[in-house]
């Protein structure tokens, strides 16, 4: 049944807006009422986002964010400008977008040229530093927003404290046999695994705001194409679901929790750990929970072996575990696809190179 919701265009029908959120929060998924609070939430987020007094971005961070609404990355950028190293030049800010590439932007990927066209200083490494500090600031308020800070408040009260969350850790009993420690794992595995999930990992405290933001740039476009939207939720954000929001339903109530417990965890438990427990708590498709589990069921070797396609392969199933499983054949297609664009992302952000990336997609699924 199609959900019938007026646009919001003052702050009146914003504030009536939040009101039915607030009625709808407890909805159950799939239902009238579900579809309705998630439109409604994204309506709010426009709305927002219009009126907020917000600085235009420069033409970097501008390109960096239509590049990630539109799926692409920097070997696209490079093979539109015709070098790998102008387009990293142009990405870092140690080269000026010029009036060619401008041009061959706006014509091949459809952006406004006013954007790409706004002066902006080619930057040093403290500059550089000063403007991520800076649009990090701005995502965080969009994030802190009317709407979240009320539901921070609510949602949090009966989560466990950081305090908590550091005993409950130390009292953990002994890892099982199939427990693997992140420090026995190769280095491709760990960075398999952040390249596919989240990139920003060591960047971030617990939630991605430009994740979050990419997000819902998307959601719109998604929810059109009948696809559900992305999450943007970080490892850290997965953790937390896993080990204490599972009973719970993909609520907006639950999206707020898991928020509040990433940061808590963050504090109580520290980057090392929680990457750790995720790849022993995370479910990769058929018996296999947790990572030695999946190496063993997939590959019939322990983790500590997996070479750099099997660990992009395990890293890649976890967007659908049980649709990527390659022990069915009709997965094996889609299946390559995940794990050649989770090499692809290896490459993109300098964890492997680029001859090794295409010598591991051409690799087979199993042997």
């Amino acid at each position: 049944m199609a959900v019938s919701v007026e646009p919001i265009r003052d702050p009146e029908a914003c504030e009536r807006a939040l009101l039915e959120i607030d009625t709808l929060l407890e909805a159950s998924p799939g239902t009238a009422d579900a579809d309705r609070l998630e439109i409604l939430s994204i309506l709010v987020a426009d709305y927002e986002r219009r009126t907020s007094e917000l600085p235009d971005p420069d033409p970097v961070a501008f390109l960096q964010f239509a590049m990630a609404g539109q799926g692409r990355n920097q070997t696209d950028l490079a093979q539109l400008l015709g070098s790998r190293s102008r387009a990293s030049e142009v990405l870092k800010r140690k080269r000026a977008l010029s009036a060619e590439m401008i041009d061959r932007i706006v014509a091949e990927w459809r952006l406004p040229y006013e954007q790409l066209a706004r002066h902006y200083a080619v930057e040093s490494g403290a500059m550089r530093i000063l403007r991520r500090g800076a649009i990090a600031t701005v995502a965080l308020v969009m994030l802190g927003a009317s709407v979240a800070a009320g539901l921070v408040s609510y949602y949090g009260a009966d989560l466990p404290s950081t305090d908590e969350l550091r005993v409950y850790a130390s009292s953990m009993p002994s890892p099982p046999a199939d427990f693997v420690a992140l420090a026995d794992l190769p280095p491709d595995v760990v960075s398999a695994f952040l390249a596919a999930e989240d990139g920003n990992y060591y960047a971030h405290g617990g939630a991605d705001p430009f994740a979050i933001m990419r997000a819902t740039f998307n959601a719109v476009p998604d929810l059109l194409a009948g696809r559900k939207p992305s999450s943007g939720a970080t490892i850290t954000q997965q953790l937390a679901k896993t080990m204490l929001l599972k009973d719970e339903g993909p609520t907006l109530g639950r999206k707020v929790r898991e928020l509040i417990l990433a940061g808590r965890l963050e504090d109580a438990l520290g980057k090392e750990r929680i990457l750790e427990l995720y790849l022993n708590a995370s479910y990769f498709g058929g018996p296999a929970y947790g990572l030695t589990a999946a190496a063993w069921f997939y590959f019939d070797k322990p983790a500590d072996r997996l070479s750099l396609p099997e660990a992009a392969y395990l890293a890649a199933v976890l967007k659908a575990p049980n649709s990527l499983r390659i022990d069915v054949p009709d997965n094996i297609a889609p299946a390559a696809q995940r794990r050649n664009w989770v090499l692809t992302r290896m490459a993109d952000d300098g964890m492997i190179t680029p001859v090794a990336a295409r010598l591991a997609q051409e690799a087979p699924l199993r042997r």
